[in-house]
């Protein structure tokens, strides 16, 4: 928190001209922008858990959602003739990156092996 006769510094990864609007707006404004981007943000994860999917073979174990990523753990198969398929738990990140035709896809990084419980 910044102590109350300090000026808050704004993310870097807000755009300026949301800064601007932002440093205009009363407290009873600022409240209704902080209930309004907390609704965004549940919609926006939930759009995402939405789109996460089982391939084929595969089982997901769960999902979490975090700041910056969704934390996906799930089974898969390694491939043909394989008796102990599914493999897993496996740890993975994924994130919506945008593409250069505005529409977004889902980024996975591979983090590894998950110990069950």
């Amino acid at each position: 928190m910044t102590p109350e006769n300090e000026k808050p510094n704004p993310p870097d990864e807000l755009p300026t001209d949301a800064v601007e609007v932002l440093n205009q707006l009363n407290e009873t404004e600022l409240r209704a922008v902080i209930d309004y981007a907390k609704q965004r943000y549940e919609y926006t994860d939930s759009a995402l858990r939405e789109r996460i999917e089982a391939a084929p073979g595969e089982e997901i174990v769960s999902i979490e959602e975090d700041r910056c990523y969704t934390r996906v753990v799930k089974r898969q198969p390694c491939g043909k003739n394989c008796d102990d398929c599914p493999h897993g738990p496996f740890l993975y990140h994924v994130r919506e990156e945008p593409r250069i035709d505005g529409e977004t896809e889902l980024h996975w990084t591979y983090l590894g092996p998950v110990k069950e419980q």
